[in-house]
C-alpha cells in the first residue's frame, strides 16, 4: 500500500505543469494573453517601441575572420486605430551612419532619405511590411498577433528550454514564415521565438527582463541571433502602450523634396554594354556576363543566376558555357548564386581567405574543386576577348574583386556605389570614396560602371561627382531615433 502511494506521488511530481492532452490551444493562449495584460492588450489602441542595440556584423564583416560591432537605434510608433506608422532608424557602423524613416498616414506611405533630403513613395503602406522586424523583436506584439491568429495556432510539444518547461506554439505571422513561440509553463511569458529564413537558417529571438506599462507586460531585453550567432543585443528597450502620439510624427519632415524618378526593375532588364557584354537582372540583383575566348564569365552573386544567364544568351546570341563566376566578396547576401554557378559547371573565382565562408554558406553543396583562388589579379581570355579581375581593399571588404572588361572599358562592383534613380548624382558613402581611390590606383581606362544592385550603368564621372559631394552623415536630432 505504501509503495503504491509513493509511486503515485512520484508521478504527480514529474508531470508537466501543463499537458498537451489536458487543455486545448485556446486555453493556453488565453493564459498567455492574460499574462501580458488580458483585455488591455487585446484592446490596444497604439504602442511605441524604443530600442537601442549593439549590432554585430553577422555575414557582413570587413573580413571573414572579424565581426565588428555597430549600433542601431530604432523607434516605432504604431497608431493601430488610425492606421498610422512612423518607423525611425539610425544605424552606425564602419561605413559611417545612416538615418531613415518610413511614415504611413492612412493610405499614404513615404520613405524618407535624410542624407539626401528627399522622400518618395514607400514600397508598401502595410505596417507589417514596414515594421515587421521590430514587431518580431517584441514579445508583447507577438502575443497580440497570437491572440488574433488563435484559430490557426498549433500546440506542437512541451520541451525544456533553459532548464524550464515550455509549451511550443506555432502561429502564423503576416509576411513571414510561421513562428514558434516558447511559452514558459509557469509564467506564461514568451521566452523565445524561432523562425526559419530559407537562406540564412534559424532566426532566434530570446526575451527577458519583463516590465509593465499601463497594465501591459513586455520584455525589456531582446537578443536576436542568425544561425546561432548574435546579431542584435539590447542596450536599452522600452515599450509604451496607449500613449499620446504627436500628430507631427506622421507628417513628412519639413524641407524634404520629392525624389527623382526610379527605374522600374520589377521585370528582368538586359542592357547591352558592348558586343557580348550585358548587364542583366531585376529588383536588387544584377549580373554582368562577358563572352570571352575561354567561355562566358559571370559576376554578381544574387540568387536567380540561371534565369539571368538564360536572358543573357537570348539577348546576346552567345551560347558558350559559364566557365567562371567571380565572387565579388564574402558577404552573405552576395553568395546566393555561387552554388547555382557551380551546378552550371563554373569555377568560383575568389580569394583563399573567403573559400571556407563561401562553402559554409552553402551547406556542403560546394567542394574545393569548385574554386579558383587568386591573389592580386588574374586575367581570363586573350586579347580583346579577355577579362581582368583585381583584388582591392576598401572599408566595406578587406578583399574585394573588381571585374574589368578592357574592350568595353567597364568595371563591375557591388555595394560601394549606386542609385535606383534614372538620373542625378548618386549619394556617396565612405565605401564610394575608397572604391574610387582603388580604381584610380589600378590605372586602367574605366568609362562605365555596372553594379550588383542597380539597373543603371554609371560613368566614372558620376562616381567622381559623388565622391566630391561626400560628407559623413549625422543624425537629425528632430527625429525619435536620434534622441
Amino acid at each position: 500500500m505504501n509503495k503504491k502511494v509513493v509511486v503515485f506521488i512520484t508521478l504527480i511530481l514529474v508531470m508537466p505543469a501543463f499537458s498537451i492532452a489536458g487543455e486545448k490551444e485556446d486555453e493556453l493562449i488565453a493564459k498567455v494573453v492574460l499574462a501580458y495584460g488580458g483585455d488591455a492588450l487585446i484592446n490596444l489602441s497604439n504602442y511605441k517601441v524604443d530600442e537601442k542595440y549593439l549590432s554585430l556584423t553577422v555575414g557582413q564583416g570587413h573580413s571573414p575572420a572579424l565581426m565588428e560591432v555597430g549600433r542601431s537605434n530604432q523607434v516605432l510608433h504604431h497608431d493601430i486605430i488610425n492606421n498610422k506608422v512612423a518607423y525611425d532608424s539610425w544605424n552606425e557602423g564602419r561605413g559611417g551612419g545612416n538615418q531613415g524613416a518610413t511614415i504611413v498616414n492612412g493610405e499614404t506611405a513615404y520613405a524618407v532619405n535624410f542624407a539626401a533630403g528627399t522622400y518618395g513613395d514607400a514600397n508598401s503602406a502595410d505596417p507589417y511590411a514596414i515594421a515587421g522586424g521590430t514587431m518580431r523583436t517584441s514579445d508583447t506584439i507577438l502575443v497580440r498577433e497570437l491572440h488574433k491568429a488563435k484559430d490557426n495556432a498549433s500546440l506542437l510539444a512541451d520541451e525544456k528550454y533553459m532548464n524550464r518547461l515550455h509549451h511550443i506554439l506555432e502561429v502564423p505571422f503576416p509576411l513571414s514564415p510561421d513562428l514558434k513561440l516558447y511559452i514558459d509553463a509557469e509564467t506564461f511569458k514568451v521566452s523565445r521565438m524561432l523562425r526559419v529564413n530559407p537562406q540564412l537558417g534559424n532566426l532566434d529571438y530570446v526575451f527577458s527582463d519583463y516590465k509593465t506599462h499601463n497594465d501591459i507586460s513586455y520584455a525589456s531585453s531582446t537578443v536576436f541571433s542568425i544561425a546561432g550567432q548574435p546579431n542584435l543585443i539590447s542596450l536599452s528597450r522600452e515599450l509604451s502602450f496607449n500613449i499620446e502620439m504627436p500628430e507631427n510624427l506622421f507628417n513628412l519632415p519639413e524641407g524634404m523634396k520629392e525624389e527623382a524618378e526610379r527605374i522600374d526593375t520589377s521585370e528582368m532588364l538586359a542592357t547591352k554594354i558592348s558586343d557580348g557584354v550585358f548587364h542583366v537582372g531585376q529588383n536588387g540583383g544584377f549580373s554582368l556576363f562577358i563572352d570571352t575566348s575561354v567561355g562566358t564569365i559571370g559576376v554578381g552573386g544574387y540568387p536567380g543566376l540561371p534565369d539571368r544567364l538564360e536572358r543573357y544568351r537570348k539577348e546576346s546570341d552567345r551560347f558558350q558555357p559559364l566557365s567562371y563566376q567571380v565572387v565579388t566578396h564574402h558577404h552573405a547576401d552576395h553568395l546566393g548564386a555561387v552554388a547555382e554557378a557551380a551546378s552550371l559547371g563554373a569555377r568560383l573565382v575568389t580569394v583563399s581567405e573567403n573559400v571556407q565562408t563561401i562553402m559554409d554558406s552553402n551547406n556542403g553543396a560546394l567542394e574545393d574543386r569548385d574554386f579558383l583562388s587568386i591573389s592580386g589579379r588574374a586575367t581570363f581570355g586573350l586579347g580583346k576577348s579577355r577579362v581582368e579581375v583585381y583584388e582591392v581593399s576598401t572599408s566595406h571588404s578587406a578583399s574585394f574583386l573588381v571585374t574589368y572588361v578592357p574592350a568595353a572599358k567597364t568595371v563591375f562592383i557591388a555595394d560601394h556605389f549606386g542609385s535606383p534613380f534614372a538620373s542625378g548624382t548618386p549619394m556617396a558613402g565612405q565605401g564610394t570614396v575608397d572604391m574610387l581611390a582603388a580604381l584610380e590606383a589600378l590605372d586602367v581606362d574605366v568609362r562605365k560602371i555596372a553594379t550588383a544592385h542597380n539597373a543603371r550603368i554609371f560613368s566614372l564621372e558620376d562616381m567622381k561627382k559623388s565622391v566630391a559631394a561626400f560628407k559623413p552623415n549625422t543624425c537629425d536630432g528632430g527625429r525619435p531615433a536620434c534622441l
